[in-house]
């Protein structure tokens, strides 16, 4: 059973003899295929994904063996998905992270963050930062700065919908956080690029708020690194991740209160194949069963 994306220590570097143009086409047929599945519902292995395209130039049989082990990780988990949902509250919690010098090949850092609203994953990034940084508190600053970004651009689209919504950003190292909120250079800070700035100054503007989280709580360590099975499995179901025998527990119990036999009918819809091939019948001994234990 393949219960996480990547062995965690796993060490991947550039090929460095050219392989064949097949076996280049192959991979990177098959990172594009997984990169649309990332962009649509699985922010668990953004950074999986991130890690082996940058390998796409140059593949070795290495690479294509952990392509593999990521393919039969999903087809595992084929119906794991994001699940919204709905609640009265409306925070928007941003978590950024970063791994210092994690490329075996480049020592450059790994950005990543966490957008949650109403407790639910709604954007994901994992990119590896431009330049190399001296420090983790420099590589944590920057990734504050590409969470800086994403908060401007969700202000702007709360603005045109006319909605207020309190939004903190969330980071693990007390030297980046006290960085951010208090302007002072010294020979460790000096060299920062200016545009790496833009954190301070949305702190200032009273964009969003800084707040300090532990690392274990840090949602975007997934974005960052290869986690071990029990905590890659503990930030997924703080992701909103479900799989759809979850959310048909969820539908089940939302006919017991409503007691409606047409809602069996749409979740027969609304499921379609992902559901199992459980006939209308089937549905309504599973929906009178449960209203015995209720």
């Amino acid at each position: 059973m393949v219960s996480i994306p990547l062995p965690k220590g796993i060490t991947l570097t550039k090929g460095i003899t050219e392989p064949p143009k097949e076996q280049v086409t192959r991979y990177q047929s098959m990172i594009g295929s997984l990169i649309y599945l990332v962009t649509g519902t699985r922010p668990d292995l953004v950074y999986t994904i991130s890690f082996l395209a940058q390998f796409s130039s140059c593949p070795t049989d290495e690479h294509i063996k952990a392509a593999k082990h990521v393919f039969r990780h999903v087809n595992e988990t084929r119906n794991l998905g994001l699940f919204y949902p709905y609640t009265t509250t409306n925070p928007i919690d941003v978590y950024v992270d970063a791994d210092s010098a994690g490329c075996h090949d480049t020592r450059r850092s790994t950005s990543g963050y966490i957008v949650l609203f109403n407790n639910c994953c709604i954007s994901w990034l994992s990119n590896k930062q431009a330049s190399v940084t001296k420090s983790t508190t420099q590589a944590e600053f920057v990734a504050m700065s590409y969470g800086t970004r994403h908060i401007g651009g969700l202000l702007k689209g709360l603005a045109d919908l006319r909605l207020h919504v309190p939004i903190a950003m969330r980071a693990d190292n007390t030297g980046a956080n006290f960085f951010a909120v208090n302007p002072q250079i010294n020979l460790r800070t000096k060299h920062i690029a200016v545009n790496f700035f833009i954190t301070r100054k949305g702190l200032q503007d009273n964009l969003f708020v800084l707040l300090k989280v532990e690392s274990v709580n840090n949602l975007a360590d997934i974005c960052t690194k290869i986690l071990a099975k029990p905590a890659h499995q503990r930030m997924v179901t703080l992701l909103g991740c479900r799989y759809c025998g979850e959310v048909l527990k969820f539908f089940v119990y939302f006919l017991c209160i409503f007691n409606t036999l047409p809602c069996i009918l749409l979740l027969s819809l609304c499921f379609g194949s992902a559901c199992p091939p459980l006939t209308l019948l089937q549905l309504r001994y599973i929906y009178y069963g449960v209203l015995l234990f209720i």
